[in-house]
């Protein structure tokens, strides 16, 4: 998996759900790039394109020289919440049993 990084996209107030995946990818020891939408307007403009909103956690597989999907993530059917919603390449908001299962399929966790 070296061509590819995980970016988890995060804001600069406190959420729980982002402290929790914090945890959970530092306790499995997966490495990772925060991005700060709050403090990055690019990045919180493709939170809002991927997601509807700035929505946070957004965790995204992408190449090791971009911070942006390695493939588009699969769309969102009609009205499906985007939270733990595995999109292919872009989870948003997930469930610890999502981020793993999705970081498995991506080679990312044991």
């Amino acid at each position: 998996m070296a061509d590819k990084r995980l970016i988890v996209y995060g804001r600069t107030s406190f959420c729980p759900d982002l402290a929790r995946t914090q945890r959970f990818l530092d306790e499995n020891s997966v490495p990772y790039t925060q991005i700060n939408i709050d403090q990055d307007a690019a990045a919180g403009a493709r939170v809002e394109q991927w997601v509807g909103h700035r929505s946070v956690p957004t965790v995204v597989v992408a190449s090791s020289d971009t911070v942006v999907p390695v493939e588009d993530p699969a769309p969102l059917p009609a009205g499906q919440h985007a939270r733990s919603f595995d999109r292919g390449t872009l989870i948003t908001e997930p469930s610890n049993d999502a981020l793993a299962t999705f970081l498995k399929r991506h080679g990312l966790l044991s």
